[in-house]
Parts: C-alpha cells; sequence; structure tokens
C-alpha cells in the first residue's frame, strides 16, 4: 500500500490503489458514527433525482363507527390522510490541496521520522481527510438543527450561495405566550433580561395540553438549546415558584440547586422531558475559523414524540458513480464513495504540482412527519 522509495515524488494515487484509498476514508470515517445528527435521523436510501418527495401521513382521527342494519351498507370514510411535499435537495462539499510547499516539507519531515515520503503523504492524507470528513457531518448537523428548532433552513454558505426551505408544518402548530407575556426581553443594547410578567411554568403546561388535547399531536418532550435551558431555571418565575413550593411561608431560606429545580419541573409540576442541545460549529474565512450563529435557535422550544426519529437524511447518488461506470479513468484519479454516498475524488495535477482532495454530497433533512411537531416561540430578539 506505501511506498519505500524515499525519493519518489508524485500523487497519492501512487502510494494507495483505489482500494485502499476506500479503506482508508472508511475507517477515517469511522469516528462520525456518533455524529450528532444521527441521534435525530437515518440515511434514506441513495435516488438518482435531486428531485425528492415525501409522502406525509397526518395525525389521525379516528372517526366512530356506524350502528348499522341488518343489511345496510357499511359507510365509507375519507381516506385523505396522505400528503405530499417536497424540494430540492442541498449539494454539500469542500476539500483541500497538498500543494508543492506542503509536499517539499513533508519530505522533511520523513526524513526526520525515519519514514518514507510515501507514508508522510499517506498520513497527512488520513489527518485531512477526517477533518474534511467531519466538516461534511457538521453541515448535515447544523442543517438538521436548523430545521428541527424552526421547521426552516436558512443555510449561506462562506462563498455566499443560499439554501432556503420552510417544511409544510401547520400554522397551528407554532405558538407563543400571550400578548406581552414572553419570556425575555432584549433592549437596544442586546441584553436579556426575564420578563415579570411571564408564567414559564404555567406556559409549558398550557402548550402541553394544546398540542396533545387540542392538536391531538403524539408529542412527548421538549428539545431546546442549552442557553435556553440555562435562561429558563434562572428565571424569577421557576426559582420563586420552586422556593414557595419548598417552604411557602419563608421562601428566602430555601437554596435553588438546578438539579432539583428540574426534577421539580418534571416530577412535581408535571413539565415533559428535556432533550437539551449543545451544539456549535464554525465555518472558514480567510483561513481562520471562525464560530457560526447557533444552528439551534435558541429562542424555540420544540415537541417531539420519543416514538420515531424526527427525520430521514434524504440523499442522492453521486454522478461520480456513473462516471467511475464509464471504465478508462486516468490513473492519477481516485474515486471512493464513503457510507455508499459521500464521493471522494482524488486527483494529481503537473502543473502547478498538487494533489487535490475534495467531497461532495446531495442531501438535506427531511422530517418524517411535519403534521406531528410542534414549535413554541417563548422570546425574541430586540426589533426597533
Amino acid at each position: 500500500m506505501r511506498d519505500k522509495n524515499l525519493y519518489a515524488i508524485g500523487g497519492l494515487y501512487n502510494y494507495l490503489d483505489a482500494e485502499s484509498f476506500g479503506l482508508i476514508l472508511d475507517r477515517v470515517n469511522e469516528k462520525y458514527n456518533a455524529a450528532l445528527w444521527r441521534r435525530y435521523a437515518q440515511w434514506g436510501e441513495p435516488t438518482n433525482d435531486r428531485e425528492w418527495k415525501q409522502g406525509v401521513k397526518k395525525t389521525p382521527i379516528l372517526v366512530r363507527a356506524s350502528v348499522l342494519g341488518s343489511h345496510s351498507e357499511k359507510p365509507q370514510r375519507s381516506t385523505q390522510g396522505w400528503e405530499i411535499y417536497g424540494g430540492t435537495l442541498p449539494k454539500v462539499g469542500h476539500g483541500y490541496n497538498i500543494t508543492q510547499d506542503d509536499l517539499i516539507e513533508l519530505r522533511k519531515v520523513s526524513k526526520m521520522n525515519d519514514v518514507t515520503f510515501g507514508e508522510s503523504l499517506v498520513d497527512c492524507f488520513i489527518q485531512n481527510s477526517g477533518n474534511m470528513l467531519g466538516g461534511v457531518h457538521n453541515e448535515l448537523t447544523y442543517m438538521l438543527m436548523q430545521a428541527m428548532s424552526t421547521g426552516e433552513i436558512h443555510d449561506i454558505a462562506v462563498d455566499g450561495f443560499r439554501y432556503d426551505f420552510k417544511f409544510d408544518i401547520p400554522q397551528e402548530n407554532f405558538v407563543a405566550p400571550g400578548t406581552g407575556k414572553n419570556w425575555f426581553t432584549q433592549d437596544v443594547s442586546g441584553n436579556i433580561t426575564a420578563n415579570a410578567n411571564a408564567d414559564v411554568v404555567q406556559d409549558f403546561l398550557d402548550f402541553q395540553t394544546y398540542y396533545t388535547d387540542t392538536r391531538s399531536l403524539g408529542v412527548d418532550h421538549w428539545k431546546l438549546s442549552k442557553k435556553l435551558l440555562d435562561m429558563i431555571l434562572k428565571h424569577p418565575s421557576v426559582t420563586d415558584a420552586y422556593k414557595a413550593s419548598k417552604n411557602y411561608y419563608n421562601p428566602t431560606n430555601v437554596k435553588v440547586v438546578r438539579t432539583e429545580v428540574l426534577d421539580w419541573l418534571h416530577n412535581d409540576m408535571g413539565v415533559w422531558a428535556f432533550d437539551v442541545i449543545d451544539f456549535k460549529s464554525r465555518h472558514e474565512v480567510d483561513g481562520k475559523p471562525v464560530s457560526d450563529e447557533p444552528a439551534f435557535d435558541e429562542h424555540n422550544l420544540v415537541a417531539v414524540s420519543r416514538a420515531y426519529r424526527p427525520f430521514e437524511m434524504k440523499c442522492m447518488n453521486s454522478i461520480y458513480k456513473d462516471r467511475v461506470a464509464l471504465g478508462g479513468l486516468n490513473p492519477s484519479d481516485r474515486y471512493s464513495f464513503v457510507e455508499n454516498r459521500i464521493a471522494v475524488l482524488n486527483s494529481w495535477s503537473e502543473r502547478p504540482i498538487m494533489n487535490v482532495v475534495d467531497c461532495e454530497l446531495f442531501a438535506g433533512p427531511v422530517f418524517n412527519n411535519p403534521n406531528d411537531y410542534g414549535i413554541a416561540t417563548v422570546w425574541e430578539d430586540y426589533k426597533p
């Protein structure tokens, strides 16, 4: 697999055959088997169409059967329980170059560490490919978190390309506290303070009753950002009610402990369990990492069912598969399909001398059932 000639200089294809290229990529990708997006979605079967359509079963309403005479015809109920919605899969991808300067440094490293140039080059490939594939999984998680917390995807790449899609969640499934009772307020300077008029616990219970009784949704827990949970647990309407429940006559003597407040919320007050999201990502600007805006909207609570994963990660077969099937490829090109979906291409350039490795994937998260999903916006940014 690895060349033993210290002075051999050439592309990665000289040191890795097609099979080894794919094996290494698969091994590198294994560390992302626990990528955050996989908690909430599973891969869909790859299709050959960039356009996807999704069949969605509406929340069923069980109409009572009729009492019939002995020879009566059975009344036929409506079967309009399915609807179709669709969209276009976004293309995600990026790559890296091993330039002439890199190759010169790798040659030095190989001499210092008493290894071959080929081994140094392969090790460089392993490290950078891990970062590359990790970036793909990060993007899938970013899109899924946006969809999960807002019902929409608004993703702008560094190069300015924009992908926008709004899922067909019924408008009745979006709720908010009463007028003037947002849980927090933000001033013109961006400072966030708790709203004294809010009743956080009662709003939780009202939302839950609305979703399960009025809307008949099969939802049973809340998803929310770590930041919002921290804000909730410090809200005076929560802490004051907790203290009063422990010592109504002298609440100032009650110590507020985070774990105990959570236990009180869930077990005493009946607030559903929390699935806390703490996801951070970065993009690159002029070669330096820059923190992204939170992917999971910190203003929202999401009501979901634990009975199934809320998403499927739709994807399309890469056109590279058709290219490989044609045969007669340039010997300096190596193709591989990680998880049979993420297309990776390694190419060697003679002018300028450069090894280029990049990947692409047409994929995006799709709700399994947008009708059985609720989003509560409990505070908003300052708006002049």
